[in-house]
């Protein structure tokens, strides 16, 4: 299920013209590393921390006028995202955080790298999405992308339960950002 969730995760993603994947990786989000390294269509790089990610992606997006993606494991990688979740907010620069997340079952139990992550961003995302399972429906395209979205996705072991195939993916046109233009500063 890990595997089918990534991919329609990231088919979805892809949808609201998202074309950069900017991957931290770490073992709780090897369902989406192995699914981002299996497809086709789009731009994949890794970053080593997560900072930097975040902010190169607030760049990127400033840059081509669409979404951008960064995706990250479980615990305090997470909380790495909230500085250019700030920036992109007062900014309105679209970014997408695609958070792995430990099962919910786990959450306040004290379990190791299970921080609190839904929430986490407060007002500082327009829309956040908690997501076990391909069963749960979401509506990422409410979205607007004046403000950063965080979906939260909550993997259980074992984290790669099924072959990883080929991801083919079409560029589409950023749909809710197409009259974007980031805040003017005086």
């Amino acid at each position: 299920m890990n595997i089918q969730l990534s991919q329609k995760i990231i088919e979805a993603v892809v949808r609201l013209g998202v074309r950069d994947f900017l991957v931290c990786a770490g073992a709780r989000n090897s369902p989406l590393v192995m699914t981002l390294e299996k497809a086709q269509g789009i731009n994949v790089m890794s970053f080593f921390e997560e900072r930097s990610a975040a902010f190169f992606a607030l760049g990127r997006a400033r840059r081509d006028n669409r979404p951008v993606a960064v995706v990250t494991t479980s615990g305090t990688a997470v909380a790495e995202l909230i500085p250019a979740a700030v920036e992109a907010t007062y900014s309105q620069v679209p970014l997408i955080f695609i958070t792995a997340d430990r099962p919910r079952s786990y959450r306040g139990t004290g379990a190791p790298q299970s921080i609190e992550q839904v929430g986490i961003f407060s007002h500082y995302v327009e829309r956040l999405f908690d997501i076990a399972s391909t069963e749960e429906t979401f509506h990422f395209e409410d979205w607007s992308g004046h403000r950063p979205m965080q979906i939260n996705l909550c993997f259980a072991e074992p984290l790669i339960d099924a072959e990883v195939p080929t991801l083919k993916l079409q560029e589409h046109e950023p749909q809710k950002v197409k009259n974007f233009s980031p805040a003017q500063t005086k």
